[in-house]
Formats: structure tokens, sequence, C-alpha cells
């Protein structure tokens, strides 16, 4: 800045000149608003709590989003584990970060998203325990809420809803219980929710108990019970919201790593429809569907391919 009293007068006896002295100051923005938002965020009371509807409600839109997250997800696994052997004899050391990361990253992304989609703690809170023991007054005006937000009356969106509860009951628990459970669908949520819990798993890249089939059953499980929830609570994205991310994934992750096997789960499945039959059906047979036939419905065991 400049400072015009450190400025001698041109020809004054009283004042001999000098030198013109500016002086820079910086202001350090970043930092202010880091102040600024850790003031703002830093807790002053208990957190708000979320109960009834409104719980169950934004608990379901978290299940959708969790899906939606969990195809790219899935491929972009299935195209980085299928390029491994092309990785390990390349000398392109950018590709084998790129394919050694995305292995990495996307198979914690699946597996931490199982531990969070499934979590049994009974906590109140957005957890697939608490979901399980949501009451029948609180689905039926969730119910209400949904008949609102869709084209589908009350009575159709309690039957779903009933579905998801009993869904998630049977999905929500302890790693041992779903280990010794009698379904194939509880036997790789263990699994799944094992990897995510155990650290040494994060920071190894060993296959850790887990083949692409217990991936593939829990993605395919996710894109019915997200387009279930997607038909009531978000309507206004389309019928083929879900078969439409099922391709872009597949071929995203495949300009990527084009050395990705040729399996997509939802090629020839219409996501929309089948999803509706499961929680129509009657919850036994749509349950057992998802516990235990849905990862041959979808193409059939991808072990083979990788």
């Amino acid at each position: 800045m400049y400072d015009p009293t450190q400025v001698g007068l041109l020809g004054s006896e009283a004042s001999p000149p000098m030198a013109e002295k500016i002086v820079f100051t910086f202001k350090d923005d970043a930092k202010d608003e880091l102040h600024a938002k850790s003031k703002r965020l830093v807790r002053t009371s208990a957190p708000f709590k979320l109960a009834g509807s409104t719980l169950s409600v934004q608990f379901l839109r978290g299940v959708f989003s969790r899906a939606s997250l969990c195809v790219p997800a899935y491929y972009y696994f299935l195209g980085s584990a299928s390029a491994r052997d092309a990785a390990k004899s390349s000398s392109d050391y950018p590709f084998k970060i790129a394919q050694s990361y995305s292995e990495f990253s996307d198979l914690n992304t699946l597996t931490l998203s199982c531990r969070k989609l499934f979590d049994h703690s009974r906590k109140p809170d957005l957890t697939g325990g608490n979901f399980s023991k949501v009451s029948d007054e609180t689905l039926e005006d969730h119910a209400n809420y949904w008949a609102k937000t869709s084209s589908r009356g009350k009575d159709d969106a309690l039957i779903a809803l009933r579905f998801l509860r009993r869904f998630f009951s049977e999905c929500s628990q302890t790693d041992t219980q779903l280990l010794q459970a009698s379904s194939q669908l509880q036997k790789r949520i263990g699994l799944l929710k094992q990897h995510a819990d155990r650290a040494a798993a994060h920071l190894s890249l060993d296959d850790y108990a887990l083949d692409i089939v217990d991936l593939t059953h829990f993605t395919a499980a996710c894109v019915v019970v997200g387009e279930i929830i997607r038909s009531f609570d978000t309507p206004h994205v389309g019928q083929t919201y879900f078969s439409d991310l099922d391709a872009a994934s597949y071929q995203a992750a495949k300009r990527v790593f084009p050395q990705i096997v040729k399996f997509q789960m939802f090629t020839n499945w219409n996501v929309e429809n089948q999803a509706r039959l499961y929680w129509q059906w009657g919850e036994d047979l749509g349950i057992d569907m998802l516990l235990n036939q849905i990862h041959h419905a979808v193409g059939g065991d991808p072990k083979g391919y990788v």
C-alpha cells in the first residue's frame, strides 16, 4: 500500500526526497472461509432427529441414491478386474495405476455402500435396522405420502413398503447372523459387511474371500429395491432410469477398460416391470427371488469371466 507519510516533498528543505515505499498485504480467503465454516458447523446443541414417516422417506431415498451409485461402481470394478492381467504385463505405468486404483476403490465403494444400506444398528437414524422396525402406523403415513407423489394408490404403496420392511429385516443383521443365515444374499451381504468393517481389508488389494458373483447378486438386488423406491418416490425420472444407468455405466467402464468382459446385468431384463412383480407377487415369493434367485435371472454367474 502507498503511504504518503513515508515520501518526502520534492524540493523541501525540512524533508529531503526519499524512495517510494509500497507495502503489499495478502488476504487468505480460504483460511477465512474455513474459519467461518468451522464456526458455523460446530455443534451447539443436540442434532436434529428425524422421526416417523419423515425418517422412513429419507432412508429409502438414501437407498435409491446408493443403488444408483453401486451400478457404475460394479462395472468399473468388473472392468478393472478384467484388465488385471493386462496391467501386470504392461509397461504402461499410468495404466497400471488406473487399473489398481479402480479395482481397489470400486470394491470399497460397493462394500461400504453395503454396510451403510444394511446397518443393523437400532439407533434412531437412517439405518436398515431402524427401518426394519418401523411401525405399521408409520408405514400408513408413508404410504399416504407416496400415493401423492406417484400415480399409484395408497394400497399399492403400502404393499411395497411392507415388502421393503421385510427385506431390510432379513438383511440388516450382524455379519455373524448373516453368514449363518440360509439365503445366498444374506451370506453375501455378511461377506461384504466384513470387508467394510475390517481395516486391514481397506489396505489390501487381495480378493478377501469375495467373488464377482457376490458383487453381482448384491448390486442386482439393490437395483430392484431402488427401482421399487423410484416408482413411488421419484417417478418423474422415468421408468427406464435403472436400465439406462446400467447400459451407460457399462459403456463408461468400457471406455476406461476396453478389456472388460461382455457381461451386463440388465441387457434383456425390464427392470421396472420385474421390480413391480417382486412386490406384487407377495412377500414370501418376492423376497425369496431377491435372496436366492435374482443373480441367475440377470445373466448367471460371471465368475468365469473374471
